[in-house]
């Protein structure tokens, strides 16, 4: 009864880890001219949220389609990004490639809509797109293999005995 009973505590432990962990956005643009992501902690889908963790800060990026990746991490001086969870989703990002004196312009607007738009001297460097921010929950996998870890632990030791 006893063995019953800790096998269950530990298969609902890592049942729960699995819905903890991070979000990740990525645009899905109606030409596919920019790849782009970012992700946040699930505190910050909280309503009412404003996006101010270093996950959030040091995931954001943008490609474009001349190859630049624009992170939010690589700006001095610091970029202008904001982010906030009302719910809806609301963005602003100015990013700047000082090398080719690039810049890109991510915007959710809510109930507007959203768009990318670069202004850059490259070949490709003036185009813009809408599209929106789908996401997924990415599952904190230390939770997981701790809680695994154990139930593997506890079944070896009663096969042992």
């Amino acid at each position: 009864m006893k063995s019953g009973l800790v096998a269950l505590i530990i298969a609902l432990v890592s049942f729960k880890a699995s819905a903890q962990g991070t979000m990740l956005f990525t645009w899905q643009g109606g030409n596919n001219y920019f790849q782009a992501s970012f992700q946040i902690t699930m505190d910050e889908t909280l309503p009412g949220s404003i996006f101010n963790s270093s996950l959030w800060t040091n995931s954001i990026q943008v490609t474009s389609l001349d190859g630049l990746t624009y992170r939010a991490s690589d700006q001095f001086p610091v970029a202008h990004i904001a982010g906030r969870f009302g719910p809806p989703l609301g963005l602003t990002y100015i990013l700047a490639d000082q090398a080719t004196e690039s810049s890109i312009t991510v915007a959710v607007v809510p109930f507007q809509g959203a768009a990318i738009s670069e202004n850059s001297p490259l070949p490709n460097g003036q185009y813009a797109e809408q599209g929106f921010w789908s996401y997924e929950v990415i599952p904190e996998p230390s939770s997981v293999t701790l809680s695994t870890f154990g139930l593997l632990s506890f079944i070896g030791r009663k096969y042992r005995a």
